[in-house]
């Protein structure tokens, strides 16, 4: 009975389901990156929307009120007509800042526990192979780290959360010195920038630990 269970025939029906597996695995890793640096880039975008927004609130109330105006047939209505509130623009933007960080946070974690996953099913089918297959650049990169991959995890894992802690910490100084936004938008953008603050943290906290 033993012999049959270690007959070469089930053997392979596991390393092939154990092969099906691992690249069904590379498959969602490959959507996790794609979706890390998506929400990368429009993390970026909104960052330099708020800056805009920062450096001359009035100018982007006016430019995005003529832009609805326009296109709502208003643009003949008396001057010093509002459609939307400048601080308003500010709360909407940091409230996609928060969805986006948070986001990008949870993925680059999972991105990163499905690579040690990823890591440990090579390790199963190069038993397979003398160590001579299912071995990927990925392995290479964590045994002879480059000065350009170290470069690369710096900017992702260092210098854009420092970055992002000092913009947030930027947003907050503004709201309660020039933004002049009533008081309730400053207390919505207030807990909007503590909560993304709040994710910055444990997303620092989750990374020290893998490390």
């Amino acid at each position: 009975m033993s012999d049959d269970e270690n007959s070469p025939v089930e053997d392979g029906t596991r390393l092939g389901v154990l092969s099906r597996h691992y690249s069904e695995t590379l498959e969602l890793v490959r959507a996790a990156v794609d979706k890390r640096d998506r929400l990368f880039v429009y993390i970026l975008v909104v960052i330099f929307l708020l800056l805009l927004y920062m450096s001359a609130p009035t100018v982007v109330g006016d430019l995005l009120n003529t832009f609805i105006s326009s296109h709502a047939g208003t643009a003949n209505s008396p001057a010093g007509l509002r459609l939307i509130n400048v601080a308003f623009i500010g709360t909407v933007l940091s409230l996609g800042l928060l969805s986006l960080a948070h986001t990008y946070f949870q993925t680059v974690l999972h991105v990163e526990r499905q690579y040690a996953y990823a890591y440990q099913l090579e390790d199963l089918l190069s038993i397979h192979f003398d160590g001579q297959a299912f071995i990927r650049e990925g392995r290479h990169y964590l045994a002879h780290k480059r000065l350009f991959s170290k470069w690369t995890g710096f900017i992702f894992w260092v210098l854009f959360p420092l970055l992002f802690l000092v913009f947030n910490l930027t947003w907050l100084a503004f709201l309660f010195t020039r933004s002049q936004a009533p008081a309730i938008y400053l207390v919505v953008d207030s807990l909007v920038s503590l909560s993304i603050l709040t994710s910055l943290g444990f997303f620092l906290l989750a990374l020290l630990k893998k490390k």
